[in-house]
């Protein structure tokens, strides 16, 4: 009872000391909306002050000041935006009535606004180019920073009102005062797809690029029933282009006059990157200044698997090379490195450090453009797999990975990268441990060691050969002295008259005469090839005397067949009566029946 006193004592206390929840959503409220209002102006100034200092937008007005419609469409459209921002709540009965309502005592305190992040938000990222002919949109910066075009998006609007999505942003980086293209041509390098494919019709159509937050950006139509900035430009087109005086891009948030087209009529040839002049007089586009075609360029080298990556071109022409507009894309990225203005002579090198670009080049597994002023391929070279401490090389002609880093100098084939010490590379190009020999210890005096089998030998003494005694002689086959009366005495005698030495036995033998050939045997008789003896032949159709016991040996024979024939033929019979025994007692029964009724009779 005591405690239960003591919290209704401290329920009242706390009840009697806290504010009332209306008045405190009030003052929280009041304090929102106007971080609100401040976080207004602060992003409307940061944008006139980014648009009048940093952004190079031409207005028309400054070109043709005596145009009716140039004058009418060069209206600051800030203005309203500026003062409808300085405008307080209070002035705004909506805003106090929202201000009023129901109290929202969980409202977020106010954010600290960030101008760069604002400036990127808002950046007035224009439409330079659109060829219906060759389906490409090109897109400008104008600002002096680059700009991540994160959750921006492409539209294409037909003429009778359908709408495609052409390209939802990620986060692709548009480069301060740089272009950016948008193709599903593959001939065109270094431009970032569509999602969808794009129609792009010659006649009508319009397209709108947006912002992420959804504001319009720049809005470009062709044809009669097309959405436009101002009016639009006239259809059946096949290109229509912004053109540029000096470094700035026009832009008077009318179409038909910002824009100049191409009906196919003049050979006028605008390219995806160009920065074609006009003529502050009649406003059409000079005649572009030749761009460089970079002849001569080629990839030779691609360091991306070690720890200083770069890209190394060689000028394979026989002429002096200016690489002033010349360029390198990685893959689909979109982001171009020029490379500079370098007098390359032929056959000299020149290596671009990635660490000093603004591209991103993969370890194991890319492609690498060389693009000319134009933006058109010169050269191009892809990868993957790149071991490391390894380079993609041109080697006589032919992209290969080798281990030997040949930086501004000729490429060379290595297979297998170095061992590490102590180790040697064998036929199936492992690293194996060197094998060091043993040490061999000296042999003993008198000594040496064997070169084949590595072990200690004693040392012969030469030998002198004694000379035979008087009357001896050395033989040659057995180096043994030899008497030569006893050699003497040995000598073979000639056979006597009549016989020949044989030259197997070394004996004399008769010469055979022709009393020695052998007679004729009598008829009845053959000469025996073994011993050369006449012999009687033995008659082949001598009776022989039968034997009582084969005779039994044959009856024993034949009565054993017939006990085996007389079995086998009982065992058919039985498995017959077997197998049809239910028709045999059918016939039975058939004849029993007919007995008796025989019988019965």
């Amino acid at each position: 009872m005591k405690y239960l006193r003591n919290t209704l004592l401290m329920i009242l206390a706390v009840a009697l000391i806290m504010p009332s929840p209306l008045v405190l959503a009030e003052g929280v409220s009041s304090t929102t909306q106007e971080s609100k209002v401040d976080d207004v102006q602060t992003v409307d100034n940061s944008l006139k002050s980014a648009e009048e200092v940093k952004d190079p937008v031409v207005d028309k007005e400054q070109i043709n000041s005596n145009s009716n419609s140039s004058s009418q469409s060069s209206e600051n459209p800030e203005a309203s935006t500026e003062n409808s921002s300085i405008d307080s709540p209070s002035e705004n009965p909506a805003t106090n009535e929202s201000s009023k309502s129901e109290p929202n005592p969980e409202s977020e305190p106010p954010k600290i606004d960030n101008s760069d992040e604002s400036t990127e938000e808002h950046a007035p990222i224009l439409i330079s180019k659109i060829s219906q002919g060759k389906k490409y949109v090109e897109i400008y910066n104008p600002t002096n920073q680059n700009v991540n075009l994160a959750g921006w998006k492409i539209e294409y609007h037909t003429g009778s009102g359908v709408e495609t999505v052409g390209k939802i942003f990620k986060d692709e980086v548009i480069s301060a005062n740089g272009f950016l293209v948008l193709s599903n041509d593959k001939m065109l390098a270094g431009a970032i797809k569509f999602d969808n494919n794009l129609g792009l019709a010659q006649n009508d159509g319009s397209v709108v690029l947006s912002r992420s937050d959804g504001s319009v950006s720049d809005t470009v139509g062709w044809g009669s029933n097309s959405k436009s900035a101002g009016s639009p430009i006239k259809g059946s087109v096949k290109i229509v282009w912004r053109c540029f005086i000096g470094e700035n891009i026009i832009d008077s948030k009318n179409n038909s006059t910002d824009f100049l087209s191409s009906k196919g009529s003049d050979n006028q040839e605008i390219v995806p990157y160009s920065r074609p002049n006009c003529k502050s007089s009649e406003h059409k586009p000079e005649s572009p200044k030749e761009l460089n075609k970079c002849e001569g360029l080629k990839l030779s080298e691609i360091a991306s698997n070690i720890d200083e990556q770069f890209i190394e071109i060689v000028n394979s022409g026989e002429k002096t090379v200016i690489t002033t507009g010349c360029k390198l894309t990685i893959g689909d990225s979109g982001v171009r490195e020029n490379i500079g203005d370098i007098e390359l002579n032929p056959g000299e090198f020149l290596v671009i450090k990635i660490k000093s670009t603004n591209l991103k080049l993969p370890k194991t597994k890319g492609k690498v453009y060389l693009l000319d002023e134009a933006g058109s391929k010169i050269d191009s070279a892809e990868y993957e797999k790149l071991a490391k401490s390894s380079s993609w090389s041109l080697i006589d002609d032919e992209w290969m990975q080798t281990f030997m880093i040949t930086e501004n100098s000729e490429n060379i084939f290595k297979e297998y990268p170095d061992c590490q010490s102590g180790y040697e590379r064998n036929v199936l190009g492992r690293c194996v441990k060197i094998a060091t020999p043993p040490v061999e210890s000296l042999c003993p005096v008198g000594q040496y060691r064997h070169p084949e089998t590595h072990r200690c030998r004693k040392i012969e003494a030469t030998k002198t050969i004694t000379p035979c005694k008087d009357g001896y002689y050395r033989s040659e086959e057995t180096g043994r002295c030899r008497s030569i009366a006893s050699a003497a005495a040995k000598t073979l005698k000639p056979c006597p008259e009549g016989q020949f030495r044989n030259s197997a036995t070394g004996r004399c033998k008769k010469i055979a005469s022709t009393d020695d050939i052998a007679k004729e045997c009598p008829e009845g008789f053959e000469r025996n090839p073994q011993t050369k003896r006449c012999r009687k032949i033995k008659s082949a159709n001598m009776p022989t005397v039968g034997s009582a016991a084969a005779e039994v040996k044959q009856v024993a024979g034949a009565t054993w067949g017939w006990w085996v024939f007389g079995g086998v033929s009982l065992l058919a019979v039985g498995y017959g009566v077997w197998q049809w025994r239910w028709e045999i007692s059918q016939f039975v029964r058939k004849i029993r029946e007919s007995i008796k009724s025989a019988n019965g009779k």
